[in-house]
């Protein structure tokens, strides 16, 4: 039997049809196009909840979503404007999860349907079309490849394609979405992957580990509870512990354990596991191997059974060079430039060069820029199992020598011009201070002779920072061992004598300056031998000793100007000036300082600079010239900062401008600020300064009433501080306070004022003595005072009333 109808899709004939059977379609391909069409027209219906939801097949969430409401906030913006956004990250940093959260939330008008598609498990480059089809739910048709298919289906859809994990299929990937892009107009895809697709019209949208919260000890309390990364460990840590809360006793351990795994969602969830069997302070001391540590995973999940899988998932998808690369950045901790990781990195077995080897693994979320500097550095999950990498491949001590010899080169300056180290070398050992304590264990493990230099570079960087008995320890143990080099060992002991004098240890400080000045002459290095007479004449200052003090820093001018080292100089001058001032030869000292501040604000070191600054003011206040003292003080406090090495002496010669000028309070206040810095780090001052200063402050307590001077007596708070410093901004916390007081706190100072009981003021005010109270205990925190005599003195002296 023939057939004269025509195919209602194509138009084409009709094959024969049987009596028992009538054709509309003239195969089975016509058959599936139509069906497609018809479901992608949907007659108008009225809008309901139900009919907002969005058909998908997404999994149903097992746990709740913590945080990330402003990533999400973001997400929906960009999928509005743009048909591609791709999540990149790092391992284990949760861009699944943040995808799923936020095509989850997506509504219908926006798009009618969200695709996941999986590629996890898929391996290889042609299974990736296959994936997106059983995502989509067609199969392949015989008269036509599954691509177009696949593209048939979606070319009238308005969809949300989720493609997760792209990283190991990322050409496959890429020509799949940019096909969808071209061919089919209402497609969106939002990918997810360690590394962006390079498409046009991607938008690359990072994703990071959580907000952690502060750990300092005054903050953590308040800082931690409305942290994300401390909300996603506690609410996973319920789920193996449903009891678990955040108490006083370990809120400070979630706060630390948390920033150590950098707000890393994976990290953070696997951590919380542990908590069934064992207490957060434990979890959070054997975080010293957290590959080992975070192991529990999922068995659904076996790429990402554990952090260490996960990473070594990133890592084997590297090219060797790349590999190689990350290996040998591994003995960066704490980050790195770009110097430094040439030095590490160039080999015969990288040809790449390394800027070119770093921006691919920048792309690849496996090394992160610093904003705002030209450094780099590796999530410490991520720096460790390169780490196992390095050993595995046997080049710890290659990577090690390496940059061994780069700090060796940075720290040769301590013998060839010890007092006139440049603000860029400073700059360069202080940003690799983390990997130059790790090559100086390494350099002790294997008695390396370099240990000494490499120890006192260490030394100096710890000393900036104001740890001056770190750095007397670390010094101690490396002089104790054997050494085949004099000039190490004499920079070394320079460091040791000048920080014991600094802490007051004067036989310390007198042992090891006398053994560099043996030593020192069978070198013949001019500039040894002046930084040696320099420490010499500190030691001396320290003790009192002025004239021999005076004697070897001429001796060290004279030095610095045969060998044209300004900076050597201006060393010299400050400490000439320092001690004319305290043999009483003001004018001389006067010429110093003014000869030194020039010289020492081309360094470009602050605390060279503040320290020069700090010598003119206090020759200022001992010539009378309270204006030019208090000048000096504040642009050296500006300068350097609350650095406890030089804002002490700043501080508290504001303190003895202060008195002068009839303020005792304010006076005693700096003092007690300047005293608690100097405590903080066990600095003293020379006694000239350390004299003048206390019978200042002597005289400051007999000019106030006891109770008065108690309560001045007491430090600036770090904020308090940092507002005088910045802004010349006194904050005298009775007097801000002042302005502060209602009317009620006003009567009642006003009553106390004039020697009635509590008793008495409640009969006068109508209320209860417990209400008197209550408020009287509000006034000494408000006020700063400490009871009830002070704040009724306090009021008799402002008149309140």
């Amino acid at each position: 039997m023939t057939s004269t109808g025509r195919c209602a899709l194509c138009d084409g004939a009709l094959p024969p049809a049987t009596s028992e059977q009538r054709r509309s379609y003239c195969s089975n391909a016509c058959r599936q196009r139509a069906y497609r069409r018809r479901a992608t027209v949907t007659a108008p219906t009225p809008t309901t909840r139900q009919n907002l939801r969005v058909l998908s097949n997404l999994p149903a969430a097992r746990d709740t979503f913590v945080g990330r409401q402003q990533e999400l906030s973001k997400l929906d913006q960009l999928l509005r404007r743009h048909r591609l956004v791709t999540l990149v990250g790092s391992a284990g940093a949760g861009k699944t999860r943040l995808a799923l959260e936020a095509a989850g939330r997506l509504r219908r008008g926006r798009t009618d349907r969200v695709l996941l598609v999986e590629l996890g498990e898929v391996t290889t480059t042609r299974d990736v079309v296959p994936a997106l089809a059983d995502a989509l739910g067609v199969a392949a048709e015989t008269d036509e490849p599954l691509r177009d298919t696949v593209l048939e289906t979606l070319v009238n859809m308005k969809v949300v394609v989720v493609l997760d994990n792209c990283e190991h299929l990322l050409d496959a990937c890429a020509e799949l979405t940019d096909v969808l892009l071209n061919r089919c107009p209402g497609v969106r895809v939002l990918a997810t992957s360690r590394e962006a697709l390079w498409i046009t019209g991607e938008v690359s949208f990072p994703v990071e580990g959580l907000p952690v919260p502060s750990t300092d000890r005054d903050l953590v309390t308040t800082a931690a509870p409305r942290s994300e990364a401390v909300k996603l460990f506690v609410d996973r840590a319920r789920e193996r512990k449903p009891d678990f809360r955040l108490s006083v006793d370990n809120t400070a351990a979630v706060a630390l354990l948390c920033a150590r795994l950098e707000g890393m969602p994976l990290a953070i969830e696997l951590a919380a596991r542990w908590v069934r069997l064992l207490p957060v302070e434990d979890i959070c001391d054997r975080l010293d191997e957290p590959l080992e540590l975070l192991t529990l995973g999922c068995r659904k999940s076996p790429r990402q059974s554990s952090l260490r899988e996960a990473i070594d998932w990133s890592y084997q998808l590297l090219q060797p060079d790349e590999q190689f690369a990350l290996r040998r950045l591994s003995v960066f901790d704490g980050g790195f430039d770009l110097a430094a990781a040439t030095e590490v990195c160039s080999s015969e077995r990288s040809a790449e060069p390394v800027l070119d080897v770093l921006s691919r693994l920048q792309a690849k979320s496996l090394v992160t820029a610093v904003p705002g500097t030209t450094r780099f550095r590796q999530l410490e999950t991520i720096r460790l199992h390169a780490k196992e990498k390095l050993v595995a491949a046997g080049e710890l001590d290659v990577a090690y020598e390496a940059l061994a010899r780069w700090f060796t080169d940075l720290s040769d300056v301590l013998i060839t011009a010890p007092l006139s180290m440049s603000a860029d070398v400073q700059h360069k050992l202080d940003n690799h201070v983390d990997s130059l304590l790790g090559t100086v264990e390494w350099a002790a493990d294997r008695a390396d002779e370099r240990l000494l230099l490499l120890t006192s570079a260490l030394a100096d960087c710890a000393a900036r920072r104001g740890r001056l008995g770190q750095a007397r320890v670390m010094l101690r143990d490396a002089l104790r061992r054997p050494s085949t080099r004099d000039d190490y060992r004499c920079v070394a002991l320079n460091h040791a004598a000048r920080f014991a004098a600094e802490q007051g240890d004067h036989d310390e400080a007198v042992e090891f300056s006398a053994e560099v000045s043996r030593l020192v002459g069978t070198i013949g290095q001019p500039a040894l031998v002046m930084s040696s007479r320099s420490t010499l004449a500190a030691v001396q200052q320290s003790s009192g000793e002025w004239e021999a003090s005076d004697k070897n820093n001429t001796e060290c001018l004279r030095v610095a100007e045969l060998l044209g080292e300004p900076l050597a100089r201006a060393t010299a001058l400050v400490d000439l000036a320092r001690t004319a001032l305290s043999l009483g030869k003001h004018a001389r000292a006067e010429e110093n300082v003014m000869s030194a501040l020039p010289l020492s604000r081309a360094s470009g070191v602050p605390a060279r600079i503040a320290s020069a600054l700090n010598t003119r003011g206090a020759v200022a206040l001992v010539q009378g010239d309270l204006d030019e003292a208090t000048h000096a003080f504040q642009e050296a406090l500006r300068m350097d900062g609350i650095n406890p090495l030089t804002a002490p002496d700043a501080l508290e010669g504001l303190a003895v401008v202060a008195l002068t000028r009839g303020q005792a309070e304010r006076a005693l206040r700096l003092e007690a600020t300047g005293r608690a810095m100097r405590r903080s780090v066990g600095v003293v001052p020379n006694p000239f300064w350390a004299e003048k200063v206390a019978g200042a402050m002597r005289t400051a307590r007999l000019m106030l009433p006891v109770a008065r001077a108690e309560a001045a007596s007491t430090p600036l708070s770090a904020t308090e501080t940092e507002a005088f410093i910045q802004d010349e901004v006194w904050l005298d916390r009775t007097e801000a306070a002042f302005d502060s007081l209602d009317d009620h706190e006003r009567r009642v100072i006003a009553l106390l004022a004039t020697g009635l009981t509590n008793q008495q003021i409640a009969n006068r005010l109508n209320v209860s003595l417990r209400t008197v109270a209550s408020r009287l205990h509000r006034l000494r925190d408000k006020l700063g005072l400490r009871s009830r005599e002070d704040i009724a003195a306090w009021g008799a002296e402002r008149a309140i009333g």
